[in-house]
């Protein structure tokens, strides 16, 4: 009778231990296809298991688990490399490379193999479709906050953008506190020109895609001719003005600095600028603005009036 029980509390003990070794088998699958995302960026805080960075439209949260990889210890400034799971839970966090482009990129999740495929069956994979062509450069247009040695800050609609200065960079003129800059920078942020923004140019980035190569005609080609240039596609109607509705934080000469939905505002007030009242700090005010953010109309805000930036 003892053996019987012996027995059977031995396949007892085996069962528990197969189907924990199947849960973990499952949960090991599941983890390997879920999608994940790199994001580089410019570290902020160390807040116990949370990495504060600064990312292209604001602060993000990174966690770290007891399972995530970090290579070394990390502090305010450095710029790191995290590969992350879709609730920013990361996987492993790292120093970013001088290659790594800032930003947050999905990266696609590699489907299992199928037995046929593992046996080298005949049936082949379906090619990838072609990648569209990614901008290698951008233009950002922005008021300059502050210069620290190589790095120029300047204020983007949706929080603060550093721009660094190399020894390859062109900068035509000193600029300081306040000054509206244009710089043309790599997709990691590396400037290839700053200089000083026109009245035309309108505030915020603009990625640079490159135009596809043409291939010349028959006719061009049989003559060793050159191509002709593409005709541009009309382009859309771009908005002329927009209205910004949100809470007035300072005056500072012409310029009008609210809180908008997604961080500081600058508005100039101009010669031309219709003011209807003297305002301070804490009123909501109203203001009618060109793109680059020149004031036609700025006026007390109704109950009515949605805080936020609407194109007109």
């Amino acid at each position: 009778m003892k053996g019987f029980v012996a027995v059977g509390k031995f396949l007892v003990v085996v069962c528990v231990l197969l189907v924990v070794q199947g849960q973990l088998l499952l949960a090991q699958e599941g983890a390997s296809t879920q999608p994940t995302k790199t994001i580089v960026a410019d570290l902020l805080d160390v807040d116990r298991d949370f990495y504060i960075v600064r990312g292209e439209y604001g602060e993000i949260q990174i966690e770290a688990t007891p399972k995530t990889e970090i290579t070394e210890e990390l502090g305010y400034g450095d710029r790191i490399k995290a590969l992350v799971l879709m609730n920013n839970k990361a996987l492993k966090i790292e120093r970013a490379g001088p290659d790594d482009v800032t930003g947050v990129t999905e990266n696609a999740s590699v489907a299992a193999q199928t037995p046929e495929a593992q046996q080298g069956g005949k049936e082949e994979a379906p090619a990838p479709p072609p990648k569209p062509k990614q901008p290698e450069s951008k233009t950002i247009v922005a008021d300059l906050l502050d210069v620290d040695r190589d790095f120029y800050i300047v204020r983007g609609e949706y929080g603060e953008i550093q721009i660094e200065a190399t020894h390859k960079t062109e900068i035509t003129e000193e600029f300081g506190y306040g000054d509206r800059i244009k710089a043309l920078v790599l997709m990691n942020n590396k400037a290839v020109k700053i200089e000083r923004a026109g009245p035309d140019d309108v505030a915020g980035v603009t990625e640079n895609v490159p135009a596809p190569a043409q291939a010349p005609g028959p006719q061009q080609a049989a003559k060793g001719e050159a191509p002709a240039p593409a005709v541009q596609a009309a382009q859309p109607k771009q908005p002329e003005s927009k209205t910004i509705v949100g809470d007035l934080l300072d005056v500072d000469r012409d310029f009008y600095i609210v809180r908008g939905e997604r961080g500081e505002i600058q508005i100039e007030a101009t010669g031309k600028t219709e003011i209807t009242e003297e305002f301070g700090y804490g009123d909501r005010i109203k203001a009618k603005v060109l793109m680059n953010n020149k004031a036609l109309k700025i006026e007390r805000a109704g109950p009515d009036d949605e805080t936020g930036v609407h194109t007109d």
